[in-house]
């Protein structure tokens, strides 16, 4: 199976991108600049002490995880909000996971709003850069650019984009990691409203 996006990739998807402004609204399915890196914003988070946290994919970032969280831009503000497309957004209220098929929607850069059905959890998936386990699979496809963006179950997060297989001409699978974990991995809070 070939896969669009992988880890150690993610990051030269989405370098032909135009750089953040100064003072970016931070919103879900954007990019932002992090360490000169251009990334996609998953969701806004902060910790307990009110640091504010961009959930990415950690091969934006540097990370070894497939997700991870970097600390927002000191001239930024963050905010509950996930693009639905060119000027539209939706609030995140919460982390209700969604069952399997139901439908979810995703934001990603290249491709824009998409949305399909959850087809299994806890998957485990073979990219270039080794096996990523605890996955969820999707019917929604993605291209190169698109990784690193939120996934949607109505208003409640479900989480990351990182990777998948097919085109959104032919249709495609993706895979996201779930939100619940990162979140406590790094004891983090969404933004909602």
């Amino acid at each position: 199976m070939r896969f669009l996006a992988t880890l150690c990739a993610l990051a030269l998807c989405v370098l032909t991108a135009p750089t953040a402004a100064a003072g970016q609204v931070l919103v879900g399915g954007d990019r932002v600049t992090i360490n000169g890196r251009l990334c996609v914003i998953g969701f806004n988070a902060h910790t307990a002490a009110g640091v504010r946290k961009i959930i990415t994919t950690g091969a934006c970032t540097g990370a070894s995880t497939p997700v991870t969280a970097v600390t927002a831009p000191a001239d930024s503000t963050s905010t509950p909000l996930v693009r639905t497309g060119p000027g539209t957004t939706a609030v995140v209220a919460g982390t209700t996971e969604a069952a399997i098929g139901a439908t979810v929607c995703r934001y990603g850069p290249a491709t824009g709003w998409r949305c399909g059905t959850l087809q299994a959890k806890n998957q485990t998936v073979n990219f270039p850069g080794g096996p990523i386990s605890g996955l969820s699979r999707t019917s929604i496809c993605l291209e190169p650019g698109d990784p690193g963006g939120p996934v949607l179950a109505g208003k409640q997060a479900q989480g990351v984009l990182i990777g998948g297989s097919g085109n959104c001409s032919s249709g495609g699978t993706s895979y996201f990691v779930p939100i619940r974990p990162v979140l406590n991995t790094h004891g983090l809070v969404l933004y909602t409203g």
